[in-house]
């Protein structure tokens, strides 16, 4: 049975993607749509879907730099299906984040590791992207605040303010300086004992949980600790900015495609930014509407095109890409490994059997 807060995201995150798809179908007609859809060249499409999957393809060459495991020969290859897993679940699952759960699943049993030890470890993935997330957000306010007049942005007759928006980027910017802050305490190593030590004298966790908990933070602690190493610090960095970078191109490129429409490099990585911090709001599997309502808003705070109509082709393009190829994948990867929807939620069993075996 599903516990008060799992079925209290998944209907909110179901509501906001009605209302937002209710929202985008109210401001564009769905003929303006259909014109514009095909008008897309789309054989201009297929560099884009390279050049972004070759940034998710990085993103297993940065994990495996995140994943010191002793004695334990770790594949790239194996780390890239892993984030195609993780993508391919939170595609279809309305359960939040549980595609990270089943990324840490898949490489837990392909590489016969704990799989608390291997969550630890997409937790500090995470924070890398938090990192990077602040310093766009931080860049792209260059050019948001001049809303602060008379600016505003509309979606579906509903009208938001540059008074209601800068606050979202502040709160936004606020948490990341918070995630920064926490890492960088972590780094120490008496905040980082007294934090496992912590965890282990909770008094109302149950063993068994309490004992996956300590796992958890140990695994997320000791991939901190080898992040300072400063050759491995410097291999997470560089990978991290080449992702980012390599998503940035893609949503510059996708701009080819599409009749009448033009981007800077700048609007291109404020766009990525912008739309990022709406994939941190609660949604229905796959971000739709969400996504879509999120890039037709970033077109108008950007001053990228006014047509609201081209705004939704390109979304819904930008969308297809990213969501096909790794929904199809990732199932695949997930089924030959025996992972199923269900099965992503059960790490628990898997951990038992582990200390069983042990």
């Amino acid at each position: 049975m599903k516990s008060f807060p799992h079925r209290f995201l998944v209907w909110t995150g179901s509501a906001i993607s009605l209302f937002c798809l209710y929202l985008v179908f109210r401001s564009v007609p769905l003929e303006a749509f259909v014109g514009e859809w095909k008008q897309v060249r789309w054989p201009m499409v297929l560099p884009v879907v390279g050049v972004f999957y070759l940034g998710v393809y990085f993103r297993g060459s940065r994990w495996w730099w995140l994943l010191p495991v002793p004695g334990v020969k770790l594949t790239r290859r194996g780390l890239w299906q892993g984030v195609f897993v993780g993508y391919a679940f939170n595609n279809i699952l309305p359960s939040g984040r549980v595609g990270e759960l089943a990324r840490a699943l898949f490489v837990a049993k392909a590489f016969k590791l704990p799989v608390s030890r291997v969550l630890g470890t997409v937790v500090n993935d995470r924070v890398f992207d938090s990192l990077i997330l602040l310093f766009l957000v931080g860049s792209t306010s260059l050019w948001i605040f001049p809303l602060q007049g008379d600016g505003e942005v509309s979606l579906g007759g509903f009208h938001l303010s540059a008074a209601t928006l800068n606050p979202l980027f502040v709160n936004v910017a606020l948490g990341s300086l918070g995630i920064i802050l926490m890492v960088l305490l972590l780094l120490i190593p008496r905040v980082a004992e007294f934090l496992n030590g912590l965890v282990g004298r909770l008094p109302f966790l149950p063993g068994r949980f309490r004992d996956r908990c300590q796992r958890f933070v140990g695994g997320m602690l000791e991939g901190l600790r080898a992040v300072c190493q400063l050759r491995r610090l410097g291999w997470v960095s560089y990978f991290t900015f080449l992702i980012w970078g390599l998503n940035a191109a893609a949503a510059y490129a996708l701009a080819w495609a599409i009749p009448g429409l033009e981007m800077t490099w700048f609007q291109a990585i404020g766009l990525m930014a912008l739309v990022s911090v709406c994939a941190a709001i609660p949604a229905a599997p796959g971000y739709w509407g969400l996504y879509e309502a999120g890039m037709i808003i970033s077109f108008q705070v950007l001053e990228i095109h006014e047509d609201q109509s081209i705004a939704l082709v390109y979304a819904v393009t930008m969308h297809l890409i990213y969501y096909l190829p790794t929904t199809i994948l990732g199932l695949i990867w997930a089924f030959r490994s025996a992972i199923s929807p269900g099965a992503s939620l059960a790490v628990p069993d898997l951990e038992k059997e582990r200390d069983e075996e042990q």
